[in-house]
């Protein structure tokens, strides 16, 4: 779960340097932008049941 948790941060975190490259373009497709930002706001929500999943079982330990 902890490797899972790992890729989903990493995934978040290239999606907000593409939105940035996106948004400094002359042109930005905002097309473009608005998926890219749903798409980190669904990780965002994946990151948040994975840490709440594995909140338990820290304190268990």
């Amino acid at each position: 779960m902890h490797n899972r948790l790992k890729s989903l941060r990493s995934q978040h975190s290239t999606l907000d340097g593409l939105i940035r490259r996106e948004e400094m373009r002359p042109y930005p497709d905002m097309l473009h932008i608005r998926s890219l930002k749903k798409f980190k706001l669904r990780l965002r929500d994946e990151i948040e049941r994975v840490e709440t999943h594995l909140r338990p079982q820290r304190l268990a330990s």
